[in-house]
Order: structure tokens, then C-alpha cells, then sequence
């Protein structure tokens, strides 16, 4: 599964397999950090389930 990464300092995108181990980016050699995406979830929301105790 590729991985998408961004460097900190100019900001360029790029897809690795894997994290190396030297996280340096391929353009400026600055660190780079790796961009995780949020999936929308299936299903009710939580607002919707009640929590409270029943008497």
C-alpha cells in the first residue's frame, strides 16, 4: 500500500511503499512528515445512541 507523505519546509508530495528509516525529503533533503487521510465512517452517528442508564 503506498503512503503519502509532505515535506515540511517546501511543501512537496510524494507516495513511498514504506517510511525510510531517514525521513529526508527526495527534493530539498528537509523532513518530511507522512499525511493521513480521514475516511468517513459508516453507520448511525453516535448521537444518535443513547448512553444512559435505564430504570
Amino acid at each position: 500500500m503506498m503512503r503519502k507523505f509532505r515535506c515540511l519546509t517546501c511543501k512537496h508530495e510524494f507516495e513511498l511503499e514504506e517510511a525510510p528509516a531517514v525521513l529526508k525529503c527526495p527534493k530539498c533533503l528537509n523532513r518530511f512528515v507522512e499525511l493521513v487521510s480521514g475516511e468517513p465512517l459508516k453507520g448511525k452517528p453516535w448521537s444518535s445512541k443513547t448512553y444512559s442508564v435505564k430504570k
